[in-house]
């Protein structure tokens, strides 16, 4: 049996999406997988059992990337094809059966997922490796509790400052003990957040896996109490590792990008949506400063009780 799954380009969407994946692995123990996938998504399939293809796209202009990935599917006779980009391409590929979501407005995407498919989806999962597993537990220690800090994100409106994050980090290591921080994200937000980020912290408490592949942070975030961040990718692999999420959300969707599950919370700004969506953005500055940190902190010590 050959299954092909046609992905997202974005990271958050396609956790969003493993619930489903999940669903036809689990049943179809013996297949062969294939994916169509976009480059920053990629990675988090490495993990991944009975994978024949992965097929890595690029965005084009004119769409034309659809037609590169045609030419690279349409000779497979596939049994099973699963289209959660909504395309047109999976009406040209020979298949026996044929799943194409549908967006729905007002829900979260999860429940979208659910409603389209006409199954529970609710399990997110990225599998990681024991090696990476075994890399996980050996550096962190149970004595303490493990905070993961994401300052970073793909639009510069919806960022809380880094320097808000660092007041919460020296707030929860003045009241703790035994606390450590894990630092998530790219080598880029690296670059841009680290030195604030860390300033007059004691080094010890920091681990870092900036720049770290996305199955290793999920091999961390599985062993940690707690994820606080901006509304992102790394928001829903929290989730998916069933961790406690904080996420900070300003002129993005909650209702429909929120942290699925009802122990999470979710920090909005002062201003509504509806603000945001009657006002003209702009991706130059943050829209998140009326978040406080003292809410952020009070959420913070409600978790780690």
């Amino acid at each position: 049996m050959k299954i092909l799954f046609i992905c997202s380009n974005l990271i958050g969407d396609t956790i969003l999406s493993s619930g489903v994946i999940k669903h036809f692995v689990d049943k179809h123990k013996n297949a062969k997988y294939s994916f169509v996938i976009g480059p920053s998504a990629a990675p988090l399939l490495k993990n991944y059992e009975n994978v024949e293809r992965i097929i890595i796209f690029k965005k084009r202009k004119f769409n034309m990337h659809w037609i590169e990935i045609f030419k690279k599917t349409y000779n497979t006779k596939w049994d099973i094809v699963i289209d959660f980009r909504s395309s047109l391409l999976s009406f040209f590929l020979n298949t026996k059966n044929k799943y194409i979501f549908k967006k729905q407005k007002g829900l979260h995407h999860i429940d979208q997922l659910n409603s389209s498919f006409g199954f529970q989806s609710l399990n997110l999962f990225i599998p990681t490796s024991i090696e990476e597993q075994k890399k996980a537990t050996n550096h962190l220690n149970d004595k303490y509790k493990h905070v993961v800090i994401f300052p970073g994100g793909n639009w510069k409106p919806k960022l809380w400052s880094v320097q808000n994050y660092n007041s919460v980090m020296k707030s929860l290591e003045a009241k703790y003990d035994k606390i450590k921080f894990i630092l998530v994200g790219s080598l880029k937000e690296k670059q841009k957040f680290y030195n604030e980020l860390i300033k007059d912290i004691k080094e010890d408490l920091i681990i870092d896996l900036f720049g770290a592949n996305l199955t290793i942070t999920s091999a961390f975030m599985k062993k940690s109490d707690l994820f606080v961040g901006n509304d992102s990718g790394l928001m829903h692999l929290a989730v998916a590792n069933q961790i406690k999420v904080i996420s900070l959300f300003g002129p993005t969707d909650d209702n429909i990008y929120g942290p699925y599950g009802a122990n999470n919370i979710i920090i909005r700004t002062k201003e509504s949506l509806d603000y945001f969506k009657s006002i003209n953005i702009d991706e130059n500055k943050s829209y998140m400063n009326s978040i406080k940190t003292e809410i952020v902190l009070r959420a913070c010590e409600s978790h780690l009780k």
